[in-house]
């Protein structure tokens, strides 16, 4: 028991002792010579470089080396110097600050999207971000702030691929400063970026941010260094001034004054401390940078490199076609409809090379033909799952690919080469209800029918109405009940023709007893396939039915691309919706003089103008994410019998 108590009090005075020799070296002053930090200690009565040694915690043969000029027993005053440990004093620069946490993060919401969607986007969890926004389960609107993160660990969704920290654009932020104070070369964070630019580069966005050290190069190199080998004193003279002594010394005038910090002015006798500096060759890790980085000029043929833009005014627009099926309807119509645009483009200034892979054949035999053919961009006729090969293809080759049918495709959230060219289920059903809104947001919204959970229309339409103006009624209702001089808009739950029909001919009857009146059907999407046979009853109930594409089959422009087909196939395109061929005519016709006029930039294409069936206007999800088409339809069958096909964004 007695040992156990001499032990404590033995520890008990180490750590006392410890204590008050870091305060002693602490309240020490400090100078800097040569980018090295030293201690100044200045000597008193009675000391002895041993004696400062320990009563410092400093070792006595390197304090020696270091002050050669001073011999025990020390005059008072004299300035000794022994330097700074390599974990204190140190100035950070932006380039040595390391940390894997994460600083507060949050995201502006954006029409269309959704939780989910934001959390595929960002690769964390669902929860995570409910917890910090517990409102946000009852639905998020555009326009409004999500935090999805607050100082400390970033929480990552298990197996996404985006484990990474972001970071928020701040006002005077440039792409090099942020690279360089990241410690990463601007091409690595262009990388991880695909979507930014020196134009585009702006206060606010957020992106995600490599690992540190990403990009920059390394090499050793031998490399002539300044050093301080140890101190000197000299005895100032009569007349001598900082520049003389320094000349005699062979030393910097700065380096003199630095070893010397509290003398002001020079007086005869007095002692000052010379550094003794040797120029030595040693080894270094040097980085390489790129000379590009520091001019705009620069970073703009970083940013060329990277998406493989070409500065060829004329040349050939190469571009793949990958069939999920050699023999599908689907496929060959498609394919047909390609070639008829790419027909169609043939006194262009450009040349157009088509190369049209099998999908069944497998994976390494398409990797290889793509590999072999290097396209400029890959069109997808995939209607079910996408293989996870052609996803990594784009990300690894950085090659565009477009998915032309598959509406459920997620991976537009976090590969920059996914283009989806149908407008995802969030974005479409947001765009048109938003859209409804900005025209009759002051009429009263009648559902009519039984409620369906599944219906996102219906859903994204009552977030946006008040709902003292929303009015719920069977299907089977009276029109003598609209007729009080409100306006309305009808949004029909019911998909089956004979309840479609039904609805739309008790709309009709509304508008023959209230001709003065304002009313508007809404359709479902699906209702889009009764433009034939109930043509009649949609313009009698002035309506509108919300679609990704519309094909109208009377128009010059269908005419002329039908005959066009037939000439070339001899046969007509399949009946389908959408048209199959329509789509893959539109999609050669869009793509192809936008990689032409772009030099390849998938980021500087324009919206498109003229389309038959799909109209087209790329918008990425995020800084580092894929590309959405978002152009949708309201297709308003009018009571003049036309019908106009109104763009939706």
């Amino acid at each position: 028991m007695i040992q156990k108590k001499s032990f404590v009090i033995i520890a008990a005075i180490v750590l006392i002792a410890a204590m008050s020799l870091q305060a002693a070296v602490q309240s020490m002053p400090i100078v800097e010579i040569l980018g090295t930090k030293f201690y100044l200690y200045e000597a008193r009565k009675n000391d002895t470089l041993f004696g400062i040694a320990r009563s410092n915690g400093w070792d006595e043969q390197e304090l020696a080396r270091l002050n050669p000029a001073v011999t025990s027993p020390l005059k008072k005053g004299t300035k000794i110097y022994y330097p700074v440990n390599a974990d204190e004093g140190k100035t950070l620069q932006p380039e040595d600050v390391h940390t894997a946490e994460q600083t507060e993060l949050t995201h502006l919401v954006k029409r269309g999207e959704t939780v989910y969607s934001i959390s595929q986007m960002y690769g964390i969890p669902v929860e995570s971000i409910y917890s910090l926004n517990p409102d946000s389960r009852n639905g998020i609107k555009a326009g409004e702030s999500l935090t999805l993160h607050k100082e400390g660990e970033l929480k990552i969704r298990k197996g996404s691929k985006t484990a990474s920290r972001f970071y928020t654009v701040k006002p005077g932020d440039t792409i090099y400063g942020v690279a360089k104070a990241k410690g990463v070369s601007v091409a690595a964070l262009m990388k991880a970026n695909p979507g930014i630019s020196e134009n585009s580069f702006r206060t606010g966005m957020v992106i995600k941010l490599p690992a540190r050290g990403e990009g920059k190069k390394t090499m050793v190199k031998k490399v002539e260094e300044s050093r301080l080998d140890s101190f000197n004193i000299h005895e100032v003279k009569k007349d001598e001034t900082w520049t003389s002594i320094a000349r005699k010394e062979g030393v910097d005038v700065k380096v003199l004054k630095d070893a010397n910090p509290d003398v002001t002015s020079l007086k005869k006798k007095q002692v000052l401390t010379v550094p003794k500096i040797e120029t030595v060759t040693v080894e270094r890790e040097v980085t390489e940078h790129d000379p590009r980085e520091q001019s705009e000029d620069g970073i703009q043929e970083i940013y060329d490199d990277l998406h493989k833009v070409s500065d060829e005014e004329q040349g050939v627009v190469k571009v793949a076609i990958l069939a999920e099926s050699a023999s599908g309807k689907k496929d060959l119509d498609f394919i047909r409809g390609f070639l008829t645009g790419v027909d169609g483009q043939k006194s262009k200034p450009y040349k157009i090379d088509v190369k049209v892979l099998d999908g069944g054949t497998g994976s390494e035999q398409v990797i290889s033909e793509l590999d072999a053919f290097k396209p400029m961009m890959v069109f997808m006729t995939f209607d079910g799952q996408i293989p996870a090969y052609v996803q990594e293809y784009s990300e690894v080759s950085h090659t565009p690919v477009v998915n032309t049918f598959d509406v459920k495709a997620e991976q537009y959230n976090t590969n920059p080469y996914f283009i989806q060219l149908l407008a995802p289920s969030n974005y479409f059903n947001d765009g048109i209800a938003s859209s409804v809104f900005d025209r009759y947001g002051d009429y009263t919204l009648v559902m009519i029918g039984d409620p369906d959970d599944g219906d996102q229309l219906a859903a994204s339409l009552q977030k946006l109405w008040d709902s003292s103006k929303i009015k719920k009624v069977r299907s089977a209702f009276e029109p003598a009940d609209f007729t009080d001089g409100t306006k309305y808009v009808f949004y029909g739950y019911d998909t089956k023709k004979a309840e479609v029909q039904k609805l739309l001919e008790s709309v009709a009857a509304v508008r023959e007893l209230s001709p003065l009146g304002d009313f508007v059907t809404l359709g479902r999407p699906n209702w889009i396939v009764y433009d034939g046979s109930l043509e009649d009853e949609l313009h009698k109930a002035n309506a509108m039915i919300p679609s990704r594409f519309y094909l109208d089959e009377k128009s010059a422009q269908a005419q002329a691309f039908y005959s066009q087909f037939k000439s070339l196939f001899d046969r007509a395109p399949v009946k389908s919706l959408p048209l199959y061929a329509g789509v893959g005519y539109d999609t050669a016709n869009y793509f192809i003089s936008s990689l032409a006029s772009a030099e390849g930039d998938i980021n500087a294409f324009r919206p498109s103008t003229g389309t038959m069936q799909t109209g087209f206007d790329l918008k990425r999800v995020s800084s580092w994410g894929g590309l959405v088409n978002l152009p949708v339809y309201l297709v308003h069958f009018t009571t003049f019998n036309t019908i106009d096909k109104i763009t939706v964004e």
